[in-house]
């Protein structure tokens, strides 16, 4: 393990606030003085220990509330989900041990008999019913309510049998499941309330909540107790660090030992330190440019939408900037989602974008368009948003870029404060259903593309069961979302990490960081 004797670049306060209305978002305040006391503990020395530089904070300790990758990365140390992913995404039993389809509408899970929470409190179905309630009560905010929105209600059969009745058939449960769903220990949220658990969470997960410095890094501990076995790493921080430069800086001194989103231009740097080794892995998560219907803008038109889709070269973007990895998408889905078919690919036509646009009524110097980006989610975001410009601007389109802080971006997002165009990297879409329910369904907290016909024929299609008419459905909806230009689809990400060389983690197809799966 790699450690200097200060831990300094804990030190720096960032400015991560989110202005997503979700409870118990404050966490605890730290200070640049109190941090340098704390952040020495670490890991240092130990090689039990773990530090991994991080784009930014989460916004809750909450479970089941916060639809945001940063969040869902660090609290899935803490809460265990029901059903799990392997590595390469393939669905696997985790404090459920079975699971079936009784008949259209109803499901049935057996948990596991043998996990305690933090606290010593035992997970049995009651806290699995409490959690989906959780999501389904209005009160608490969850973003995950318009993915829950066809749940009926969750009924305890018995201590470790549970149903979940829905109100059309949902075939594609057990993955939302997986995707959604991490269990919070009921006994505690009532006791303390949802602001204080939020600040002092509890779960069945590998690891246990130690101590949370608002903008400044989360420091979990082994659960000792856990169901699948004594962690490897006693010690796992999370310091955040929103400019890759930082990070790239804390890692090659060794203050951190694991980084992501390393762009290609930093690899030899890696590469040449006798220290570090790089991984990589093909992800299942896709990068795009979102043309925003909710704004009263030109882009509600369709023919400008098709117009700013013949007029970005993907190509190019793809190779200049990002170096060729990636695997370039034509539609809404990447090659991993299950449900993938092929779509047509627009390519790069700047004549038919400036005719299509003269069809709409416009002459392209009429078009002064904002295209808003967080380079803190996406270290080439930024450079990829300006080449996208001075795409446009070879045609006569003018466009603003509007750098904004991650938590801010979201929320622009979220409250449907955005203006024409925004660029956005979404994780985990393995299905049609979840695709098109996150992502293009008028309620969904990310959604930038709003047609009630299309929203009808996704309504229609996740309740069919027939699974040849189901697939069907889902590829009509493909080609209508690519005919209606509802974005500018980039490419299925190629995650790469930075890492000690002594370390042992295989990157997975999700992205997501399990500690428990890594060793020194």
């Amino acid at each position: 393990m790699r450690k200097n004797a200060l831990f300094s670049i804990m030190l720096v306060v960032t400015t991560f606030l989110s202005a997503a209305c979700t409870p118990g978002t404050a966490g605890n305040t730290g200070t640049a003085e109190t941090a340098g006391s704390e952040v020495k503990q670490p890991g240092q020395e130990n090689k039990n220990d773990l530090v991994i530089g991080f784009n930014g904070d989460a916004v809750t300790m909450l479970a089941n509330t916060d639809v945001n990758s940063f969040t869902d990365y660090q609290i899935r140390n803490i809460y265990d989900p029901l059903i799990d992913r392997d590595a390469q995404g393939k669905l696997i039993p985790a404090l459920a041990t079975e699971w079936k389809q009784v008949n259209d509408l109803t499901w049935e899970l057996t948990l596991r008999d043998d996990v305690t929470f933090h606290n010593g409190e035992p997970f049995n179905a009651e806290a699995v019913k409490f959690n989906i309630d959780y999501i389904l009560d209005e009160k608490n905010n969850s973003f995950y309510r318009s993915r829950w929105t066809n749940i009926q209600e969750a009924k305890v059969i018995d201590p470790y049998k549970l149903q979940i009745i829905t109100k059309k058939p949902f075939s594609d449960l057990a993955w939302r499941l997986s995707e959604d769903l991490l269990i919070m220990e009921p006994n505690h949220i009532k006791k303390v309330g949802l602001k204080a658990a939020a600040e002092n969470p509890v779960g069945t997960g590998a690891y246990k909540f130690d101590k949370w410095e608002r903008h400044q890094y989360l420091r979990l501990v082994a659960n000792e107790n856990y169901w699948r076995g004594n962690p490897s790493i006693k010690q796992v921080t999370f310091t955040y660090i929103p400019e890759f430069s930082g990070r790239l800086a804390a890692f090659l001194s060794g203050e951190v030992d694991l980084i992501g989103n390393v762009p290609v231009e930093s690899v030899d740097a890696i590469k040449k330190d006798t220290k570090s080794k790089i991984e990589t892995v093909s992800t299942i998560n896709i990068v795009y440019v979102a043309l925003n219907t909710f704004y009263d803008g030109p882009l509600k038109d369709k023919k400008v939408r098709q117009a700013i889709n013949y007029a970005v070269d993907v190509d190019e973007l793809l190779n200049s900037i990002n170096g060729g990895y990636g695997t370039k998408m034509t539609g809404p889905f990447s090659k991993g989602n299950q449900d993938y078919t092929e779509t047509k690919d627009y390519g790069y036509h700047p004549d038919k974008a400036i005719a299509l646009l003269a069809e709409a009524g416009y002459k392209p110097s009429d078009l002064n368009l904002q295209l808003d980006v967080s380079e803190t989610s996406d270290p080439i975001g930024l450079s990829v948003t300006q080449a996208i410009a001075s795409q446009l601007d070879r045609i006569g389109v003018k466009v603003t870029i509007q750098n904004n802080e991650w938590g801010n971006h979201l929320a622009k997002i979220r409250q449907r404060e955005m203006k024409d165009m925004f660029y956005l990297g979404y994780t985990n879409l393995f299905t049609a259903q979840n695709s098109l329910e996150s992502l293009f369904v008028k309620e969904a907290p990310y959604s930038s593309f709003y047609d009630p016909e299309v929203e009808e024929m996704i309504n229609k299609a996740i309740s069919t069961t027939d699974q040849a008419a189901r697939k069907k459905a889902f590829d009509e909806i493909q080609h209508r979302l690519v005919e209606e230009a509802a974005w500018v689809p980039l490419w299925q990400r190629e995650a790469t990490y930075a890492l000690a060389k002594e370390l042992k983690f295989k990157p997975r197809v999700d992205s997501r960081l399990y500690a428990f799966d890594m060793s020194w």
